[in-house]
């Protein structure tokens, strides 16, 4: 058997499909955005295989889940966690075996980053963050409160990080109360955020008419879902799906993992011989798996420190 590679894959295995509602009326632009988040975050998850698919394109989401060869990693580009998560999605997955993950609306640290975003909006034109009033543009449903709660969850998480918890008002699209009114109340130092995955008529069309009708003072910002930080947040949730689907805490106090299996403890802070901070080396020798999986949960502890380090370095 030496000199000869197994034609299975061997774990562990470190794949994941991000998906977005993608835009009907431009679909080949919504997979090209989609395409560039996905590449962007496998600069940071070197040895990751991340593909992307929006639902909008007949048959693009069912090819690239048949192309994975384990049980991937499903990331959701959504906002809410409402009828696209727990509905559509698994109805195109069928019977195909995935880990779906919570939506980017829901991350822990989106709100933390967005009042950084926030402050540098206003810094940008000379104002603090404190002289300016906040609004949230968000799409809302007329058949369910999914949409709606996700969004005033978040806009009530970025007004507890500002400081003297101003008020954020919240307008929505499809349904009350409707941005066009609620544009009405705004300053000249009002900074609407939309509170959207990405471009799209919803960013180009809907809300700047929305807006006009309103009679808008303020200064529309891009979408959250354009943040540079949106890669780096979605790869510390998939790092740190795999430990959890691995049977790793990466939430742990202590400094070493225990592979249950092996009954190894590592440094978590230690990488191991042959790997360096770009990639993760996979042996090709079957003897060597376990210790291979040590190495790569080592390598990935370090990154995701890293990450979050990183992020709380944005956030501060």
């Amino acid at each position: 058997m030496s000199g000869t590679r197994s034609p299975f894959r061997r774990e562990p295995v470190t794949e994941a499909l991000i998906v977005s509602h993608g835009q009907p009326s431009s679909r080949m632009a919504g997979e090209s955005q989609l395409q560039q988040l996905a590449q962007q975050i496998k600069l940071r998850l070197p040895g990751w295989d991340v593909r992307s698919a929006t639902l909008a394109t007949p048959g693009t989401f069912e090819r690239e889940l048949a192309a994975f060869g384990s049980v991937p990693f499903l990331y959701p580009v959504f906002m809410a966690d409402g009828w696209f998560t727990k509905k559509a999605l698994p109805e195109r997955t069928g019977s195909r075996e995935v880990r779906q993950l919570s939506p980017l609306g829901l991350h822990p640290m989106l709100p933390h980053r967005t009042v950084k975003l926030l402050k540098q909006a206003a810094e940008r034109h000379g104002w603090s963050l404190n002289s300016c009033d906040v609004m949230i543009a968000a799409h809302g449903s007329e058949t369910g409160s999914a949409a709606a709660d996700c969004a005033l969850y978040f806009a009530k998480r970025v007004r507890a990080l500002i400081p003297f918890k101003k008020k954020i008002h919240t307008g929505f699209l499809a349904q009350e109360p409707f941005l066009s009114r609620v544009a009405q109340v705004s300053t000249p130092r009002t900074l609407l955020l939309p509170f959207l995955a990405g471009t799209g008529s919803h960013l180009t069309e809907d809300i700047p008419d929305a807006l006009a009708e309103g009679g808008f003072k303020g200064v529309l910002l891009p979408a959250v879902g354009e943040a540079d930080f949106i890669a780096e947040l979605i790869a510390h949730s998939l790092g740190t799906a795999w430990l959890k689907a691995n049977n790793f805490d990466p939430v742990s106090q202590h400094r070493t993992v225990e592979h249950q299996s092996a009954g190894v403890e590592i440094d978590a802070e230690t990488v191991a011989p042959g790997m360096t901070n770009h990639g993760i080396e996979r042996c090709d020798e079957p003897s060597r798996g376990s210790h291979n999986r040590l190495r790569v949960v080592a390598s990935l502890l370090k990154k995701l420190q890293n990450l979050q380090s990183s992020m709380k370095r944005q956030a501060a």
